[in-house]
């Protein structure tokens, strides 16, 4: 995992190499003998990434944006403003884009991926695909500090969804759901990149992170946890306790960094896409945009 980072295309059916925003840094703070001192003396404390984000929100920040978009190839047709047009650099990564850039599958069987970035299906909470380092465990319990929720999830699967910084990063309602209640875990702020995650998973439960229970028709209950990674300087909920949201409406977004979704559904709730099973099955995280197809409510079959 030191290497190249990898992922399928779901648009171009391929492997594609990811370019790492910091990657040299990375793999001095996770993969090195001194890195790890630096790591947990300064990059991972909260005042870091206040600190990075205050300079993110400064008027002088907007002249990085234009090297920036072209570095990583950013659409930017897609936006609502031009490069021109935003006041600072978090205003750009925070950016909102024109109503009909991300298609929202229509079939009311549909689930969809709630961000753009790179995801990877977890069907055995016991079992992790071999994208993570053999022998660690996801701690459902360390993530959601909950037992009641515990009980209800422990069988379930999740689809963890990884925003890198070049991503837009504003996430959406995988369904129609309401959303019944918010709580938040405080942590700390590791890198959530391949090359930190794979040297030790339990960054997602150790991170800050916040956690939605929705309820739905389609689905029946389900979570969506928001985590912060370094950088991020917050995690703005836009969707209120209470309200009916439709498939595809905004739920929030990340201020500056690289961040992750997990969201988190019961069994048999879920029949999860073919290219998303396959790949994730190999250890691959596919690449899909927000409103594409993550898989479809379950149904039973029932023999005749």
């Amino acid at each position: 995992m030191e290497g190249a980072i990898k992922f399928y295309n779901r648009y171009t059916k391929s492997l594609e190499e990811e370019a790492v925003c910091g990657g040299i840094l990375l793999k001095f703070l996770y993969h090195s003998v001194v890195g790890p001192l630096a790591l947990h003396c300064f990059v991972k404390r909260k005042f870091f990434s206040e600190i990075f984000g205050y300079f993110m929100r400064h008027p002088a920040s907007k002249k990085c944006i234009r090297s920036f978009v072209e570095r990583h190839k950013i659409d930017m047709l897609t936006a609502e403003k031009k490069v021109e047009d935003f006041a600072n650099f978090d205003d750009f990564f925070t950016r909102k884009l024109k109503k009909d850039a991300r298609p929202i599958a229509v079939d009311y069987r549909k689930i969809v991926f709630p961000c753009d970035g790179r995801h990877l299906l977890v069907e055995n909470f016991e079992n992790l695909p071999s994208f993570y380092v053999k022998g660690q465990k996801f701690d459902l319990e360390k993530l959601l500090r909950n037992d009641e929720l515990l009980k209800r999830f422990q069988n379930g699967a999740a689809v963890i969804s990884r925003l890198c910084p070049a991503d837009y990063h504003r996430f959406h309602f995988p369904c129609d759901a309401v959303i019944r209640k918010i709580y938040k875990v405080n942590g700390d702020y590791f890198s959530v990149n391949p090359l930190a995650v794979c040297k030790k998973i339990a960054i997602f439960f150790e991170n800050k992170r916040i956690v939605s229970v929705l309820q739905s028709r389609d689905v029946d209950q389900f979570l969506m946890v928001e985590v912060g990674a370094t950088c991020v300087g917050s995690i703005t909920q836009t969707a209120e306790v209470g309200h009916l949201y439709f498939k595809g409406e905004e739920k929030g977004f990340f201020s500056f960094g690289g961040s992750t979704i997990i969201t988190i559904f019961q069994k048999n709730k879920v029949t999860f896409a073919e290219d998303l099973c396959q790949n994730s099955a190999k250890g691959v995280e596919i690449f899909a945009f927000m409103g594409d197809d993550m898989g479809k409510k379950y149904e039973k079959i029932v023999h005749s």
